[in-house]
């Protein structure tokens, strides 16, 4: 029985961390959201689906500094993109997420950036 609990509580803990969430930094309660935005890509049969999120967006300057990024996976199954910090992040003014899809899987997630107020 100990172990059936065991086993039980393995799993659950294995499904969670497949959930392709991140964070990086940690919000205060004066932070403001600097940008919202949703990556959805349709799936591509036998190829990996990359996209690259920066902030801020060509044409436009930012002058707060960043405190937290946090990247949800919109997929309820773990087939959601992995993301990855390229450059920027907390401490700086800029930012490039960059969201890779699992084999002929797509992409929905959401992206939110939030600084200094």
């Amino acid at each position: 029985m100990a172990f059936l609990k065991f086993t039980l509580v393995f799993v659950a803990l294995f499904a969670t961390t497949l959930a392709m969430n991140a964070t990086w930094g940690s919000r205060n309660t004066t932070d403001i959201l600097l940008m919202n935005e949703s990556v959805v890509r349709t799936p591509v049969t036998n190829t990996f689906v990359s996209v690259d999120v920066a902030f801020p967006k060509s044409g436009q300057t930012n002058t707060r500094k960043i405190t937290a990024i946090y990247v949800y996976d919109r997929f309820t199954n773990s087939s959601g993109a992995t993301p990855t910090l390229w450059s920027g992040g907390p401490g700086y003014t800029t930012a490039l997420v960059n969201l890779k899809s699992q084999m002929s899987r797509g992409i929905n997630s959401t992206v939110e950036i939030w600084g200094k107020n």
